[in-house]
């Protein structure tokens, strides 16, 4: 069965939170992509951003 929810369960791993009440994520893939990530891994990786912003 396939399950769809609000932006919301993915949005916890972004730095800078937008609300997309309008975009759906499944909810059985998502929890396998975050079963993967490191704890406490945001986007942008903060170490990425700060050399991103370093050459800019």
């Amino acid at each position: 069965m396939r399950v769809m929810v609000t932006s919301a369960l993915y949005s916890r791993i972004f730095g800078v939170r937008q609300p997309h009440p309008d975009i759906y994520v499944d909810y059985n893939i998502w929890n396998k992509i975050n079963m993967e990530l490191p704890p406490g891994y945001t986007v942008p990786d903060p170490r990425i951003l700060a050399v991103l912003v370093g050459k800019a």
